[in-house]
């Protein structure tokens, strides 16, 4: 774990509505502000990762993982020869 943060952001959530008509409880999707909680991590298999968590219903979750550094450590493993610059593998030509 590299750090946790928080914010308070925009998101989608539901409200309560009753329906005096029908006589029935509705759900009603509305733009609220909830806090997020940002997770990042390194991981030993798949490198810098990060995950987005909703702490509000309905607990929407993103996970980001660079492709890039799992593809290295693959290629490593297979015991390919590349080259690697920043956070790609440009091609020689």
């Amino acid at each position: 774990m590299i750090c946790v943060l928080t914010c308070v952001e925009p998101c989608k959530t539901y409200e309560i509505h009753r329906n005096r008509e029908e006589k029935l409880l509705q759900l009603r999707l509305r733009l609220r502000k909830c806090k997020f909680l940002y997770h990042y991590w390194i991981d030993p298999q798949f490198g810098f990762m990060s995950a987005r968590i909703q702490t509000w219903f309905p607990f929407s979750i993103q996970v980001c993982m660079n492709g890039r550094e799992w593809l290295a450590h693959r290629m490593d493993e297979a015991g390919m020869d590349y080259q690697r610059y920043d956070n790609s593998f440009p091609l020689d030509r």
